[in-house]
């Protein structure tokens, strides 16, 4: 498994390319575009979505594309509502009860929008069942964490401490044999917020699981079906697992960052994965205890 597991990791990071400042700016307009949408500035959202669509020619993130739809719903632009429902539906983890938003109903008699409901049967439909069991999971493992970091007394943090590990051993348990009954929780299975708890179980659970399903996940990110960011997370987490240095920055420590491959090349990786830029110069490194 962890020879395979490094084929993997040097397939990955074969793959990268250089940099671009055009990735640079795409970023920085995320960020206006995120704060723009949550301050309800929706036409100054859509408008800096658009501005990365045009310099990146490509919105990468399933989720800034559902913003600039609703943004776009929101500013009764009908164009770039047409031109983003559509191109939702061609992710893998979208969801069709997305379209079920009361805001969407004024659209449904546009002449368009037949395509967009057929082509949101392609991967609109996703495993409920699937869907409410990680969720459920997920938040399990989110509150006792909470309670380990934040635990008014030591006492009580270390108490969490047991339990988290147990809970761990115990989740590592369930996800293989929810894995076996219902597959993968690949985007098409279990859509966007399936997927995301998914991703946090993952990060937790005994490493030769994770190990196994990083190998098994990877042809499925080169298809669209994995998103890159999250896998290098999974990656990262693999490698300082085995205290071994991280490839692409994902993983702090202590105010600062574990180990990391290769540094001056770092960006040129993070851009292989569509994870935001570093400022190189200023990034501390903690070795390990």
């Amino acid at each position: 498994m962890k020879k395979l597991l490094t084929v993997i990791l040097f397939f990955v990071v074969g793959s990268v390319f250089s940099q671009s400042p055009e990735w640079q700016q795409c970023f920085s307009l995320q960020a206006g575009a995120s704060r723009a949408f949550n301050k309800a500035d929706y036409l100054l959202a859509a408008n800096k979505y658009a501005q990365m669509d045009s310099v990146y020619g490509r919105i990468v993130d399933y989720a800034d594309m559902r913003k600039y739809c609703i943004a776009s719903v929101m500013c009764g632009d009908t164009e770039r509502v047409k031109n983003t429902a559509l191109r939702l539906t061609q992710y893998k983890c979208f969801d069709i009860t997305f379209f079920e938003n009361p805001i969407f109903d004024a659209y449904k008699t546009e002449s368009w929008w037949s395509l967009c409901d057929s082509l949101s049967q392609l991967y609109g439909h996703k495993d409920r069942q699937y869907i409410d069991t990680l969720r459920k999971l997920q938040l399990r493992d989110s509150i006792v964490r909470y309670h380990f970091i934040h635990g008014e007394t030591k006492e009580i943090r270390d108490s969490f401490r047991l339990l988290m590990r147990t809970m761990d051993s115990v989740n590592t348990h369930i996800l293989s044999n929810l894995i076996k009954e219902y597959g993968l929780p690949t985007w098409s299975n279990v859509g966007y917020e399936g997927f995301h708890s998914a991703y946090i179980l993952i990060m937790h659970i005994d490493s030769d699981l994770q190990d196994r399903l990083i190998s098994e996940f990877m042809p499925l990110m080169e298809q669209g079906d994995i998103p890159r960011n999250k896998m290098a997370y999974f990656i990262d987490r693999s490698l300082i697992r085995k205290k071994e240095p991280q490839r692409y920055g994902c993983q702090g420590w202590r105010g600062g960052f574990q180990p990391i491959e290769d540094i001056e090349h770092l960006n040129d990786r993070r851009e292989s994965m569509w994870l935001w830029p570093y400022d190189i110069s200023k990034i501390k490194i903690v070795e390990y205890d």
